[in-house]
């Protein structure tokens, strides 16, 4: 099986993602910054600091969460690192939305990565998703197990494409990354 493997940079989920819901996710992200890991917020800022130009700030990284959140939307749609990072640090801020997740797709019997595998550092997304599993039905499957989750629709379908590093670029049928 010498297939070779397909991934779409990190910003390609800028094409599944509405405007809104990009600007709430790189906001609640800037909102909790101090939560997050040292290193993390190095790599944010790093990030912030090559890439966004905030007029009346040298340092973009230290302009208001509101004025920054907005100058960063854009960034996002274009930065496959910046995404990463963004996408990396949101997730690390609701680790109950990861664990319920994770739980949710290995039971469907989805081979993904431990929890703790720092998902930035991979290429981007894989292409390939099962025809079967629309985000509607797992959507669905969430609010089932998790009737007292304050999570949205889009939390658990960005939760489920960060986890299982894939967009549904190719619905395919085969289970090529399913356990039997």
């Amino acid at each position: 099986m010498n297939e070779k493997i397909e991934y779409l940079p990190f910003n390609a989920i800028n094409e599944f993602m509405l405007p809104e819901y990009r600007k709430v996710v790189i906001k609640s992200v800037f909102s909790s910054f101090e939560s997050l890991p040292n290193f993390r917020q190095k790599s944010i800022n790093s990030e912030i600091k090559k890439l966004v130009k905030i007029q009346g700030f040298r340092d973009s990284s230290q302009a208001p969460i509101g004025i920054k959140s907005r100058e960063c939307s854009t960034v996002f749609e274009k930065s496959a690192k910046f995404v990463s990072e963004i996408l990396a640090a949101w997730a690390e801020l609701n680790l109950d939305l990861v664990k319920s997740v994770f739980q949710m797709l290995t039971e469907r019997g989805w081979i993904i990565l431990p929890v703790d595998v720092d998902r930035s550092k991979l290429p981007g997304f894989l292409i390939k998703w099962p025809a079967k599993d629309s985000f509607e039905l797992l959507t669905n499957e969430f609010r089932e197990k998790h009737t007292d989750s304050a999570n949205s629709d889009d939390d658990v379908s960005l939760m489920i494409v960060w986890l299982s590093n894939r967009l549904p670029y190719e619905m395919v049928t085969e289970d090529l990354f399913l356990k039997e």
